[in-house]
C-alpha cells in the first residue's frame, strides 16, 4: 500500500470517446502474425524438403558452412518474434531478405524455387506487417498523450516491487541458451581446427562403398585393413563406388566430408541461440519500458479498474457499469475485484508497459505496475474459457443488438429449425484438412522410423477430426429442446436446460445450461475475422442469436402441430 496523497493527483478522465478512439487502433487483418508465421513456416518446410543433396567430393569438400547454417535457423527467432516481438522481427526481415537474395539458394530444382520464392513474398508480407503493427503502437501512445491533455506527473512505485527484476527471468535465461551456444559453436570449432591439423599428416586411400542409406545418410567403406568403418554423411553417394578416406592412426575421415560428424552439434548451437536471442531482447525491452516509466514525468489518466481472473481490466471513467473493458494485464498485486476509481501512468500500447494507483475500501491508494505486456479488450479466464470473456465489449453489444432484433423480427411456432456450418466454414475446413494431409504426407515419406511416421499421421488424424466436426455439426431446434449434433453423435438438450447460446470471438459455439447441468460446446465452427472481411454472415453466430431469442420468448420455439 502506498501513504502517498493519490487522491490529489491532477488528471483528467479517460472518457468513453477517448478510450474508444484507443480501441480501434487495431492491428488489421492482413497484418495480424498468424498469416505470414503459418505460410511461412511451410514454405520454409518445403523448400529445405525439396533441396536437393549436396554433392561432396574430395576435391570440393562439404565444409561447415556457418553462413548458410545461421542463416536458415535466423527463422527461429523471426517466427517467435512476429507473435511477440514485432521491433525485433523488423530487425530480422530484412537480414532473412538478403540471406534470400545469395545466388546459391536458388540453384535447386522447380519445387525448391517456388517454395524459395514464396519465402522471399512471405518476408515481404511480414515485414510490412510489423511495420504496421508498430505504426498501431505509437498510434495508440498518441491518443492516449492527447487524452491525457499534456499533464504529466511522476509516476508512484510500489513498496514491495523491484523495477530491476522487470524482464529479469527471460535475460537471464536468454544470455545462458547464447552463452551455451557459443560454448558449443567453440568446441565444434576448435575440432575443425584439430581435425585440419590432423588431416595434414593423415594418409589417403580410396575405400569401396560397402553399403549407403539415403533415408538415415550413413555411408559404410571398407578400409585397406579389412576392417568396416560407417560415416555419417550429409551429401549424396548413390553413384559412388569408392570414396576417398583419411586415416591416422585410429582417426578416420572421409575427404569429402571432413567435418560431418559435428552436424548435429552445430545444429543444437544454433536453435539454442535462435531461441535464447528472442528472450533476452523481449527482457531487454520489458526493462526498457519499465524503467522509461520511472525515468520521469508520465502522462497520467483517471479510470476505474477492476480485478477478474489474475488480470486487471481498465475502463473508461464514463462506463460505471464495467461493460466494456479497454485493456487488460497480469498485476504485480492482486486485490481489486471491484470496480474502483484508478490513476493510469504512462502511455499504454498493445504490448507495453504502464503503473496503476488504485483507490481501496479503506480510503488509501495501492500502486501495481505490470508483470506481462498489455492486452487489448477483457481478461479471459485461463482455466474454464469463461463464455463471457472470449466476446469482446463491441461483440457483446452486437449480439445484444442482434438478438433484440431477432426477438421482434422471428415468427413464432415456426417449424424445425436447423442450423449448420455456412459456405466459409465448409470452404476453410476442407482446405485445411486437404492441406495438413498433404504435407504430412510428403514429411512422412521422408521418414524412416515407423514410430516418427506414426506420431506425423496422429497429428493428421487430428487435423482430419477438426476439420469433420467444423463441416459436420448441426443443431436442429424442435418442441422438445435442441438435438446437437458433434462428430458422428447427436444428443437432445432439453429447452429447460438451456439458458443461452454464444458464438465466440475464436469461433467457438457453446450452449450455456442451468446449474447442475454441463453446458454444450462444439468447438471452434466459424471463423469471425474472415467471415467479417467477406462480409459472410456466420451460421454459427445467427444460430447464437435465434437459440438465445427461443430461450428467452418460448413462444418462438417450434410447435408440435407446426
Amino acid at each position: 500500500m502506498s501513504s502517498f496523497p493519490e487522491a490529489d493527483v491532477l488528471a483528467r478522465p479517460w472518457l468513453s470517446a477517448d478510450a474508444g478512439r484507443w480501441v480501434s487502433l487495431r492491428v488489421p487483418l492482413w497484418a495480424r502474425p498468424v498469416g505470414p508465421a503459418a505460410v511461412l513456416l511451410v514454405a520454409v518446410i518445403a523448400a529445405i524438403a525439396a533441396a536437393p543433396d549436396e554433392v561432396c567430393t574430395a576435391g570440393q569438400p562439404c565444409a561447415a558452412d556457418w553462413l548458410d547454417a545461421a542463416g536458415t535457423m535466423l527463422f527461429v527467432p523471426y517466427l517467435l518474434s512476429l507473435f511477440a516481438l514485432p521491433e525485433l522481427a523488423a530487425v530480422l526481415a530484412p537480414l532473412l531478405l538478403l540471406y534470400m537474395a545469395e545466388p546459391s539458394q536458388w540453384h535447386g530444382g522447380a519445387a525448391e524455387k517456388i517454395a524459395d520464392s514464396v519465402v522471399v513474398m512471405v518476408l515481404g508480407w511480414g515485414w510490412a506487417a510489423v511495420m504496421a503493427r508498430l505504426r498501431v503502437r505509437r498510434r495508440q501512445r498518441s491518443v492516449v498523450r492527447d487524452a491525457a491533455g499534456g499533464i504529466k506527473v511522476l509516476a508512484p512505485v510500489p513498496d514491495d516491487f523491484r523495477p530491476w527484476q522487470r524482464g529479469l527471468f527471460r535475460c537471464v535465461v536468454g544470455v545462458l541458451m547464447c552463452a551455451a551456444a557459443c560454448a558449443l559453436i567453440t568446441t565444434v570449432v576448435l575440432d575443425d581446427r584439430a581435425d585440419d591439423r590432423t588431416a595434414g599428416t593423415a594418409k589417403s586411400q580410396e575405400a569401396p562403398v560397402v553399403a549407403y542409406n539415403g533415408d538415415e545418410y550413413t555411408l559404410t567403406v571398407r578400409l585397406a585393413d579389412g576392417t568396416r568403418h560407417q560415416f555419417d554423411v550429409i551429401g549424396s553417394y548413390h553413384d559412388d563406388n569408392t570414396v576417398r578416406v583419411l586415416t591416422h592412426g585410429s582417426w578416420v575421415r572421409l575427404a569429402s566430408e571432413p567435418y560431418g560428424d559435428r552436424t548435429d552439434r552445430q545444429l543444437v548451437a544454433l536453435s539454442l541461440a535462435g531461441l535464447g536471442l528472442p528472450l533476452l531482447v523481449s527482457g531487454l525491452f520489458a526493462r526498457r519500458g519499465a524503467a522509461a516509466l520511472r525515468r520521469g514525468p508520465v502522462p497520467v489518466l483517471r479510470v476505474l479498474s477492476r480485478e477478474r481472473w489474475g488480470r486487471t481490466e481498465i475502463f473508461a471513467t464514463d462506463d460505471a457499469d464495467g461493460a466494456s473493458p479497454i485493456l487488460n494485464y497480469k498485476p504485480h498485486i492482486s486485490n481489486r475485484t471491484n470496480l474502483r476509481s484508478a490513476h493510469l501512468y504512462g502511455l499504454p500500447s498493445e504490448g507495453g508497459e504502464l503503473v496503476l494507483a488504485s483507490a481501496t475500501e479503506f480510503g488509501n491508494w495501492s500502486v501495481d505496475a505490470t508483470v506481462s505486456p498489455i492486452r487489448l479488450g477483457a481478461a479471459a479466464d485461463p482455466d474454464t474459457g469463461s463464455i463471457d470473456t472470449k466476446q469482446s465489449a463491441a461483440q457483446r453489444r452486437s449480439s445484444e443488438s442482434l438478438l433484440q432484433e431477432a426477438l421482434t423480427s422471428m415468427s413464432q411456432g415456426a417449424g424445425h429449425v436447423r442450423w449448420q456450418a455456412g459456405p466459409v466454414a465448409r470452404c476453410v475446413a476442407a482446405v485445411f484438412g486437404i492441406a495438413v494431409i498433404a504435407l504430412l504426407g510428403v514429411l512422412a515419406s521422408e521418414v524412416s522410423s515407423w514410430w516418427h511416421s506414426g506420431y506425423l499421421w496422429l497429428i493428421g488424424l487430428n487435423a482430419v477430426i477438426s476439420a469433420h466436426r467444423m463441416l459436420s455439426w448441426r443443431v436442429t431446434a424442435d418442441p422438445a429442446g435442441l438435438h446437437v449434433r458433434k462428430h458422428w453423435r447427436t444428443h437432445l438438450l432439453p429447452w429447460t436446460d438451456v439458458t443461452s447460446a454464444v458464438y465466440t470471438a475464436r469461433g467457438g459455439l457453446t450452449l450455456s445450461c442451468r446449474p447442475g447441468v454441463a453446458h454444450v460446446s462444439l468447438g471452434t465452427v466459424g471463423f469471425p475475422a474472415l467471415e467479417r472481411g467477406l462480409n459472410r454472415p456466420s451460421r454459427a453466430a445467427r444460430a447464437a442469436v435465434e437459440i438465445s431469442a427461443m430461450v428467452q420468448e418460448p413462444n418462438l420455439r417450434p410447435k408440435d402441430n407446426a
